[in-house]
């Protein structure tokens, strides 16, 4: 399973203005995406559905990049 490909569809259909493209594992999702608070609470909500983990306020304050996104999700689901 490629996350960070599953990662740039959902943000895609969050925001359809969203460069997926030009994302990169570096590419911090508030500054460099463009992505406001409440965009990073539909990821979240969206991520949760899609892999059945869940993540919490700590795991949303952790996660800055594209990068952290794929970590944490990939640490939840070898938790599983």
């Amino acid at each position: 399973m490629d996350i960070e490909a599953k990662l740039k569809e959902l943000l895609h259909g969050i925001d359809e203005e969203i460069d997926v493209d030009a994302i990169t594992l570096e590419s911090n999702l508030m500054d460099d995406v463009g992505m406001s608070s409440v965009a990073l609470l539909y990821m979240s909500v969206a991520l949760e559905d899609e892999f059945g983990i869940d993540f919490n306020e700590i795991d949303m304050k952790e996660t800055k990049t594209a990068g952290d996104v794929v970590a944490l999700i990939e640490k939840k689901l070898a938790n599983e």
